[in-house]
């Protein structure tokens, strides 16, 4: 059987060409111009003059260079690789060489990153579908120029089985991992999701991560799925998007909980500010019932429904609708992960992979369609990581390891505690971080808070820092209020006050910056 991604946005492309499909810095895009874009960069990727085109990498951000690169790779039928353009060169020039790139699509940003490190890896074929032809070292940038010799192309009907894109994750080594996501995980995500959310034409969706966060997926071919239009969120409003959704009319929202906690300390959030909104989801971390409960006020029309899935399972997985009676995660405070999508499923292990029953502790494990084909060029860790397991009812099938301590309750709801690498041990007692951080959130009455075990010496935990935002206890009150919920191994030795939480790329908590905060204040001064 075959499909392709671009095929949905196509339909729309012939028979409502101006409708708007994208919105970029206020600027609308129809279907029609957007698809003549894509068409005419798919055309020129398919060129045998320019050699065989397998994987071709977006190095683009927030633009409509971004958008339709994708777009393209998928009309011309090739795996897309998202990359960051804030991401260090090193970085940047591993990816890029590890992935064996035949292309990469830039906009403005993509092409001030293209350092001397990072061209050194590059492909030569390089295309900037919105500038000028121009070169960049020794490489030629194809661009407006290059592209008016071409002429726009049907998109390709791609095998099932074919790689839609590999997005490469941070690795325990350092070394980036790329999980490879084919069309077929993608298809049953988008089918499963559109039978749950019904978007319609009308249906105006966010785009709030950067593209290496694989919420893109959903935004971009849900709502060209439908006919909706796409709305691009502005990178200094990421964060801060009251005022975006409210311009924007937007009707259905897609982000990080940290996002929540983010606009409660800048006072931005009010009863009834996003009436809107009819779909609000949040995935990515652990959603603090007293944030949905919030979002709930300002968003009164909404269903918000808490995800949960990672990157080898496309997208997410399993969801909880945040409705009475609410479904709340006990000694954590925070939304259930709730139950798999139809046709996936889910189940705990223990650490020699045997499966649990319901109320025990353990590794979540997910099987089903959306489960990926592994990790690129790492038939190792697709190993140990996609065991073949013999389930009592499913029988042998592969299975995807999540590395998340979970457990599945009498109803059939599951829990998230944490990961399974969040677990420390202090003074020879087992901690779990997201255990203490509930106690934290309570004692200060601040969704934004975050526990790190720090020092680590040798393998061991020395001790807890704990950060906090918008409280206005002092450190003694803190511990104090601590002492009355936790013992005395869990409590923090130190409690830092920051105006808000250091946050990676894609707007999660990073832990890594915490601790740097920390080893900073080590050094000394010159």
């Amino acid at each position: 059987m075959r499909q392709g991604l671009a095929l949905p946005f196509y339909g729309h492309y012939l028979h409502n060409p101006t409708l708007p499909a994208l919105v970029v810095a206020g600027t609308y895009h129809s279907y029609q111009e957007l698809g003549d874009l894509a068409a005419t960069i798919a055309s020129l990727l398919v060129d045998p003059g320019n050699g065989p085109v397998e994987r071709v990498g977006i190095l683009a951000s927030r633009s409509v260079e971004a958008m339709a690169g994708i777009l393209s790779a998928c009309w011309a039928g090739v795996t897309f690789v998202p990359l960051n353009p804030k991401y260090p060169e090193g970085r940047l020039a591993t990816i890029i060489r590890n992935s064996q790139l035949s292309a990469i699509i830039l906009d403005s940003a993509g092409c001030r990153a293209l350092t001397d490190t990072v061209l050194a890896c590059c492909p030569p074929l390089l295309i900037a579908p919105c500038l000028d032809d121009h070169t960049a070292g020794t490489l030629a940038i194809r661009g407006r120029q290059t592209l008016a010799g071409y002429a726009p192309i049907p998109p390709a009907q791609t095998p099932r089985e074919e790689i839609a894109y590999i997005l490469f994750t941070s690795g325990t080594t350092g070394e980036p991992k790329g999980v490879m996501v084919t069309v077929a995980n993608v298809a049953h995500f988008l089918s499963v999701s559109q039978e749950r959310y019904r978007l319609t034409a009308d249906d105006r969706l966010s785009q709030q991560s950067e593209l290496t966060f694989d919420h893109i997926v959903f935004d971009l071919f849900m709502a060209w799925g439908a006919g909706a239009s796409v709305h691009v969120v502005p990178e200094n409003m990421a964060m801060a998007p009251a005022e975006f959704i409210r311009k924007q009319e937007l009707t259905v929202w897609f982000a990080v909980p940290s996002v929540i906690s983010f606009l409660k300390g800048m006072r931005l959030l009010r009863p009834g500010i996003f009436p809107s909104l009819r779909i609000s989801l949040f995935a990515g971390e652990p959603l603090p019932r007293d944030s949905a409960d919030a979002w709930q006020e300002a968003a009164p029309n909404s269903r918000i429904d808490n995800l949960y899935g990672p990157t080898e399972v496309t997208v997410d997985c399993l969801w909880q609708p945040y409705r009475a009676p609410h479904a709340i995660t006990p000694n954590r405070g925070v939304v259930a992960i709730g139950r798999p999508y139809p046709g996936m499923h889910a189940a705990i292990v223990d650490s020699g992979n045997n499966f649990l029953a319901n109320g025990e502790i353990g590794e979540l494990a997910v099987a089903g369609p959306q489960v990926s084909a592994g990790y690129w060029r790492n038939p190792e860790l697709t190993a140990r990581r996609y065991p073949r397991l013999v389930h009592p009812e499913l029988g042998e099938t592969t299975w995807y390891l999540t590395g998340d301590l979970s457990y599945q309750d009498e109803d059939g709801i599951f829990h998230y505690l944490g990961r399974v690498d969040n677990q420390v041990k202090v003074l020879g007692q087992r901690v779990e971080l997201e255990d203490v951080e509930f106690h934290l959130r309570a004692v200060c009455g601040s969704d934004a808070v975050a526990v790190i075990a720090w020092p680590v010496l040798h393998g061991t935990a020395q001790g807890l820092v704990a950060f906090v935002t918008d409280s206005t206890l002092e450190q003694k009150a803190v511990k104090d209020g601590l002492r009355q919920r936790l013992q005395a191994y869990m409590i923090p030795r130190r409690i830092v006050c920051l105006e808000q939480l250091p946050l990676n790329l894609n707007g999660k908590v990073d832990r890594k910056a915490l601790a740097a905060v920390l080893e900073a204040e080590k050094q000394p001064h010159v």
